[in-house]
């Protein structure tokens, strides 16, 4: 071959390399420019119709008595109101449930007993932990006058089983403040809240646990790349 033709051959392999090169950078330009961001909906994390029947005991509490149902029934709320169709047995107080089962505890054993006797496929428990009454206490001049703002600090604490093996399907644990009350009051009186209505007592506490505490059993939207 003559030098001219090598030094043809050369240029031209040369020119289809720029060519070539230019190609995938125009594509790669390209596909970089057609991605874009897009709100896009995100199934739940737990799929509770895939349980046919859910049985629900009363979530216990260190608090008063009169805040159990009301917890309970909150969460259930959010349960169905999320994944409308769910179907949710209430079983009552766990000290109820051991009864009916001649049992004393929650142990493997039992979870498969209640599953057999309500005809439950899963089973939420849950605790609700209310820490004592923290009240910023300011005092004025009038006589011997006081007015304090009550703060409470709690934490929900739930769990799903599975009541054909006794497994743990699920937990979830979250935790709020909140300022529940006020109240004015002489300085002799012992501190208390005179509410009795749990829901006028902790104020939002409960429904913000809970809905945070729920929130695996929820569709959300995400902003996501697409290209």
């Amino acid at each position: 071959m003559t030098n001219r033709a090598s030094k043809g051959l050369n240029q031209f392999c040369n020119i289809n390399f720029l060519w070539f090169s230019f190609i995938i950078l125009a594509g790669f330009v390209m596909l970089h420019g057609c991605s874009h961001t897009e709100k896009v909906l995100v199934p739940p994390k737990i799929k509770l119709k895939a349980y046919r029947n859910i049985g629900v005991i009363e979530f216990s509490t260190n608090a008063e008595n009169d805040l159990r149902p009301y917890v309970t029934q909150k969460f259930i709320q959010n349960v169905q109101s999320a994944q409308p169709g769910t179907r949710v047995l209430e079983l009552g107080s766990e000290k109820l449930v051991l009864k009916s089962i001649r049992r004393h505890e929650l142990d493997l054993k039992t979870i498969k007993s209640i599953g057999d006797e309500y005809n439950v496929d899963a089973l939420i428990l849950g605790h609700l932990q209310v820490s004592e009454i923290k009240p910023n206490v300011k005092i004025f001049s009038a006589p011997q006058a006081v007015r304090a703002k009550v703060y409470v600090e709690a934490a929900l604490q739930t769990r799903i089983l599975e009541t054909n093996s006794g497994a743990t399907l699920w937990t979830k644990a979250n935790s709020g403040k909140v300022s529940v009350a006020k109240l004015n009051l002489a300085m002799k009186d012992p501190f208390n809240i005179s509410a009795s209505d749990p829901k006028e007592k902790y104020g939002k506490l409960v429904p913000e646990l809970v809905y945070a505490n729920t929130s695996d059993f929820r569709c959300r939207y995400e902003y996501r790349k697409i290209k």
